[in-house]
C-alpha cells in the first residue's frame, strides 16, 4: 500500500509540474476580416449609353457599400470566369453553372422600359409605365432587394433575377404585372 502510495504522491507531482504546450499561430493562420465582392446590375442606365450598368459591389468589413462600375464585356468576362475578378476569385463560369443565357443579361433593360429606350429597336420591353416598372413590377423586383429603381442588384439576389428571367412563367408573370 505505502508502494501504491508513493507512485500517487510521484504522478501527483509530475501532473502539477506538467506544461500545457500551446502550439503557436502563424502570422497567415490568423484570419482578418475582408471585404465581401459580388457582381451587381442597376437598372439605371450608364454615362455612355447603356441601358443597365454593370459593376462589382463591395460590402467593406465596416459595412460601407462602394460599387465600381464595369463595362457591359468586362463585367460579361468576370462574370464568366474568363477574366479574374474580386467577385469571381476562383473563376467559375457563372453563366454556365447557373444556366444563363447571355441574351438574358443583355434583356436586362426589358424590366424597366416597354420600348428601347435609346434608338430604334423592334424588341419591346417589360416595363410598365413610360421608362419605369410599373407599381405591380416594383413589388416583384422587391424580391430581388430593389426598392427603388437605383437600387443595385447584387450576389445572390443577382443571380437569383437571372434565373428566374430564364423562366417562361416568371417573365409572363413579370410582363402581366405591367398593366397592374
Amino acid at each position: 500500500m505505502k508502494k501504491l502510495f508513493v507512485i500517487l504522491m510521484v504522478m501527483m507531482g509530475m501532473a502539477v509540474q506538467a506544461q500545457i504546450i500551446v502550439p503557436k499561430r502563424d502570422k497567415a493562420s490568423i484570419q482578418t476580416p475582408q471585404p465581401e465582392y459580388s457582381f451587381c446590375i442597376s437598372l439605371l442606365p450608364t454615362a455612355n449609353g447603356g441601358t443597365v450598368s454593370y459593376g462589382i459591389h463591395m460590402l467593406t468589413v465596416d459595412k460601407k457599400v462602394k460599387v465600381t462600375f464595369l463595362t457591359f464585356d468586362t463585367f460579361i468576362r468576370q462574370f464568366s470566369g474568363s477574366e479574374p475578378s474580386r467577385a469571381n476569385p476562383d473563376r467559375i463560369n457563372n453563366l454556365k453553372n447557373n444556366e444563363i443565357n447571355l441574351q438574358t443579361i443583355k434583356d436586362l433593360w426589358k424590366l424597366r422600359y416597354a420600348t428601347y429606350p435609346f434608338g430604334k429597336s423592334p424588341e419591346k420591353g417589360w416595363g410598365g409605365q413610360t421608362g419605369m416598372p410599373s407599381e405591380a413590377q416594383m413589388q416583384i423586383l422587391a424580391k430581388y432587394g430593389v426598392e427603388r429603381i437605383g437600387d443595385v442588384i447584387y450576389g445572390e439576389n443577382l443571380m437569383n433575377l437571372l434565373i428566374d428571367m430564364e423562366n417562361p412563367t416568371w417573365v409572363q408573370i413579370y410582363k402581366n404585372a405591367q398593366k397592374q
